[in-house]
């Protein structure tokens, strides 16, 4: 019987399953779990985003967030701040607390290891083609 080629939708799922293994871990020291990580590295990319936005950029549903947001805010790591004009809105924001220099260290250090020992040409090539793929992804969630 012949052997078949592994089907991407497998490579990439079990790469992602390692690489969430490997950051839970490190997060669990700062008693995160990969979901409220995400988020902090969200709002430490986009300060003041509001809630709907930062939903729309990890791609949950906004109950979701909120529960996150309520457990980052019970840690003291994040707050919400009143938009002005609207109170019913708000923007989030990191406190004092919050230290997403450790999340954003292991991002850059599973770049690295990820990207050890391939040309720059074949990870450029890499990227676009992974970006394409995240688009075509999109597309599968639509009826």
């Amino acid at each position: 019987m012949p052997v078949r080629e592994t089907m991407i939708f497998d490579t990439l799922t079990a790469l992602t399953r390692s690489i969430r293994a490997a950051f839970e871990m490190r997060v669990e020291r700062y008693g995160l779990t990969f979901a409220r990580a995400r988020l902090l590295t969200a709002i430490g990319r986009d300060e003041g985003a509001s809630q709907a936005q930062l939903a729309a950029t990890l791609g949950i549903e906004t109950p979701t967030l909120k529960r996150l947001l309520d457990a980052l805010e019970q840690q003291g790591l994040a707050e919400r701040r009143a938009l002005p004009g609207d109170a019913r809105k708000h923007a989030v924001h990191l406190t004092d607390a919050a230290r997403i220099e450790p999340l954003l260290g292991f991002r850059a250090e599973v770049d690295a290891a990820l990207s050890e020992g391939i040309p720059e040409d074949d990870l450029a090539a890499t990227r676009r083609t992974l970006a394409r793929m995240a688009e075509n992804a999109e597309k599968l969630r639509q009826p």
